[in-house]
């Protein structure tokens, strides 16, 4: 149960069965959320370098974003979309 791929295997799964009754916007913030616990993991295994590292504390922003600001969320999300793409042609 401490094993931090179960937990996000636990997580993605609930997550899973509250997006169907949670408002629209729960399911991009908890894909964040998974996405970010996901990093958490690879930073614990020594697999995040400062681009990761960066769009996880992007990602942090973006998750309290929405809490008081849907439309700067969405457009968060069209960034933090860019950003990843660049970070998988700079690995490339």
């Amino acid at each position: 149960m401490n094993d931090k791929h179960f937990q996000l295997l636990s997580f993605l799964i609930t997550s899973a069965r509250g997006c169907i009754d949670e408002p629209f916007i729960y399911g991009p913030l908890r894909l964040l959320d998974g996405a970010y616990r996901l990093l958490s993991i690879m930073k614990d295994e020594g697999k995040v370098d400062e681009d990761l590292e960066e769009l996880q504390n992007e990602i942090e922003e973006c998750i309290d974003i929405l809490m008081y600001d849907e439309k700067e969320f969405v457009k968060m999300l069209n960034d933090l979309s860019q950003k990843l793409g660049e970070i998988i042609k700079k690995k490339s």
